[in-house]
């Protein structure tokens, strides 16, 4: 072999071998398996045979999909059509009846006064009447004047009659939420009886810690948005962090906005900044928390006068509503929170929570008799549907009959 023939057999022994190496790259890369956890991203859905948007997806157990903007898998169409939805209803529907809530304050207030009247003297059951209503939480006051319309309306010789005392008993509790404007609501009349005309309409929501502040906020927010409202609530209690958590997960709970800036410790500044996007962007309620705070402390509530005077700067009119979360089990001392709160706000209306877990029920009659302040809602239960309006007719009714 001649040199120049030995330089191309070597050449072409080189060519040989580059081209035996890119073919077996090629045969190695078509063989090699995607890592896990790949996903394909196709830049056109339709030309590629996936769904279209709003379609359902059936993906193979274990495989992952990248599915088209506003497409739902088989597991989401399941929990909508039945799963959540239904979820999110049980949680609007009441656990238990106005008189299963009241069971308790029925037991300490009928069912003594029915224990009564099995025997004895007119005069007798009248003390013994006076003995059972003032140990009912319904406050001096209110027992002088329940005690004046029973001796009024009946004669000794109807005083051993039992039906005639009750209806005595509630005639005058109609009257005496009469004047406190209690107006009567169907159950699922839930905000008929507070301010919604303005927009955006300004709550202001005060009471004690542990009264049940937090969770009346963000039921309320729950409805008012299941009713089409767009809502805003303003963390205002800026003095406890874990309150902005709470209010955090309730407002999540309800599906709303939280207003809860970093860094603004001043609870009169959150109010009106809150109000303040609330105007500008349409909101229809915004529903303001306050620190949760004794009555007793006169520093704490002089800094609730300057939160409802500085709303008042935005909207001339705000607040539109003062409510305060009264705990029912508190009896006559949620009475005297509501006078001095009512002294230092002018309150709107209450809210009294966990009718359903205390026999002090009777307090909602001497707030409304000694204060003229409305009971607008009550908190029997711990779902959403279990904050109803309150009526006074049906109040009266579960507790006497």
């Amino acid at each position: 072999m001649t040199e120049a023939q030995r330089k191309v057999f070597l050449v072409l022994i080189g060519f040989i071998l580059l081209l035996a190496s890119v073919i077996g790259v090629v045969i190695f890369l078509s063989r090699r398996k995607p890592p896990e956890g790949d996903v394909a991203k196709p830049t056109d859905p339709e030309a590629l045979g996936a769904a279209p948007a709003g379609s359902v997806i059936a993906a193979p157990a274990g495989s992952i999909i990248a599915a088209p903007a506003g497409s739902i898998t088989v597991a989401e169409a399941s929990l909508m059509s039945g799963g959540q939805a239904g979820k999110l209803d049980d949680e609007f529907a009441a656990s238990k009846t106005l008189k299963e809530a009241l069971l308790q304050t029925e037991k300490t207030l009928f069912g003594r006064i029915k224990t009564l009247f099995k025997g004895g003297s007119a005069h007798q059951h009248f003390e013994a009447l006076e003995e059972i209503l003032y140990t009912s939480d319904l406050g001096p006051q209110t027992v002088e004047r329940l005690m004046a319309a029973v001796k009024t309306k009946l004669s000794k010789s109807e005083a051993g009659d039992i039906s005639l005392v009750k209806e005595s008993l509630a005639e005058e509790f109609k009257l005496i939420f009469k004047s406190a404007d209690v107006s009567e609501a169907a159950p699922d009349q839930l905000m008929s009886h507070l301010q919604l005309s303005a927009k955006p309409a300004v709550w202001m929501v005060v009471g004690v810690n542990g009264a049940g502040k937090t969770t009346s906020i963000g039921k309320l927010a729950a409805h008012l948005a299941r009713s089409g409202k767009k809502v805003l609530v303003a963390a205002g209690d800026t003095f406890r962090a874990a309150a902005g958590n709470q209010l955090k997960v309730w407002t999540e709970r309800a599906q709303v906005e939280i207003f809860s800036p970093d860094g603004v410790k001043d609870p009169s500044a959150v109010a009106y900044d809150a109000i303040a996007k609330a105007k500008a962007q349409g909101y229809d309620v915004v529903i303001i928390d306050t620190a949760g705070r004794l009555h007793t402390q006169a520093n704490l509530m002089e800094e609730l006068k300057k939160m409802k005077r500085v709303m008042g700067k935005v909207i001339a009119e705000a607040p539109h509503e003062t409510l305060i979360v009264l705990d029912a089990n508190s009896g006559q001392n949620a009475l005297l929170q509501a006078k001095e709160f009512h002294q230092a706000l002018i309150l709107s209306g209450v809210i009294l929570t966990k009718m359903d877990g205390t026999a002090k029920g009777g307090v909602a009659v001497g707030i409304a008799n000694e204060l003229k302040i409305p009971i607008r809602l009550i908190g029997v239960g711990e779902k959403i549907g279990d904050l109803r309006p309150f009526s006074s007719k049906d109040f009266a009714d579960s507790i006497l009959y």
